[in-house]
């Protein structure tokens, strides 16, 4: 499929629930919001908390979405739900995604700390090699970042499945797609600009058509 098919879909699934989905994110940005807001009035703690908390709140939001993709009844605070039962499941996952990035970003701080030692000492060279090396380590960290976008979505159909495996399934999915679905998600950059005009407002209908187009996405490469 095309992009313009992923977004045409998201669009035909959303046809009769934009009002739906706009309150249901609406719903779970001020849920998170009041969240990380009382939490972060604690120093360090309450800040480490909300992280912990939110992470799995996000993926239960993810389940409400595949169920209005799935046209399949949902509640407007069933990602709380979703979202707690599987607490220790997400962060397994996210474990395992972070295990996997650390070697990329490693690599970004080290470019990063070589162009700062050519600025300091006025080393052109050294500066240009830094600048190169770190865009070529930033686009291999996009690229890694990509191969495991999909793990949350492999859980999803497989709540069976380990963490490991959910992260290993979503690099064989994206195998040769990373591009496509790089492409869909630039692709709502121009909503995004329009989003901000709006005082965020846009990011209401935004966020779950771009969420559900990327379920679309997914369920094409699992042939669903």
């Amino acid at each position: 499929m095309k992009i313009s098919q992923f977004r045409a879909k998201a669009r035909e699934k959303l046809e009769y629930k934009w009002i739906k989905s706009v309150l249901l994110t609406l719903t779970f940005l001020l849920i998170t919001y009041i969240i990380a807001f009382i939490l972060n009035l604690v120093p360090i703690f309450g800040a480490i908390t909300s992280v912990l908390l939110i992470a799995p709140l996000s993926y239960g939001f993810l389940v409400s979405l595949f169920k209005i993709n799935n046209d399949t009844e949902v509640s407007f605070f069933d990602f709380l739900n979703s979202g707690l039962i599987n607490f220790g499941k997400v962060w397994n996952i996210l474990f395992h995604i972070i295990l996997k990035l650390i070697l990329p970003f490693f690599l970004i701080a080290i470019c990063v700390m070589t162009f700062s030692y050519g600025i300091m000492n006025q080393n052109t060279s050294i500066i240009f090699l830094g600048l190169v090396l770190y865009i070529i380590a930033l686009i291999y960290a996009i690229i890694k970042q990509y191969s495991y976008k999909l793990a949350f979505y492999v859980f999803y159909d497989n709540p069976e499945m380990s963490g490991k495996e959910a992260v290993e399934k979503s690099a064989e999915l994206m195998q040769g797609n990373i591009g496509a679905l790089f492409c869909l998600d630039l692709s709502f950059v121009g909503w995004a600009f329009l989003s901000i005009f709006t005082l965020g407002i846009g990011l209401l209908w935004l966020i779950p058509y771009q969420q559900i187009s990327q379920i679309s996405f997914y369920r094409d490469l699992t042939g669903e």
